[in-house]
């Protein structure tokens, strides 16, 4: 008997991707969604800059040797994400849903809240 050829039923275009965001949970895990990696080239490691006084949070793309860089945990189909325990311990006030926009060297997380 030949080799018959199956097609999937559902042809559609699969997942579509999200308006970039990002979250900061009060353990400290900063959880970005595929978007926003995306927007940042998918890298394996990011430095991370904060400030807290007009709470946003910069990622930049890193290489592996650079010390200091966060390495990005997750993909496939889990969020990406990495620890930032010690800034949701000494900022709490950065603990929140951030909206992602790219800048120069990255991306940049703003309040939520700033944008509506």
């Amino acid at each position: 008997m030949p080799w018959i050829n199956i097609k999937p039923e559902n042809l559609g275009g699969g997942r579509q991707q999200k308006k970039p965001s990002a979250k900061l949970y009060e353990s400290g895990q900063f959880v970005l969604n595929h978007a926003a990696v995306a927007m940042l080239g998918d890298p394996p490691r990011v430095s991370v800059q904060i400030d807290p006084d007009t709470l946003r949070i910069r990622l930049a793309p890193a290489t592996p040797t650079d010390n200091g860089a966060f390495a990005l945990a997750g993909g496939g189909n889990a969020q990406h994400r990495l620890g930032l325990k010690a800034v949701a311990g000494k900022w709490p006030q950065m603990v929140g849903e951030y909206t992602v926009q790219r800048i120069a060297s990255g991306i940049e997380c703003r309040p939520a809240a700033d944008d509506e």
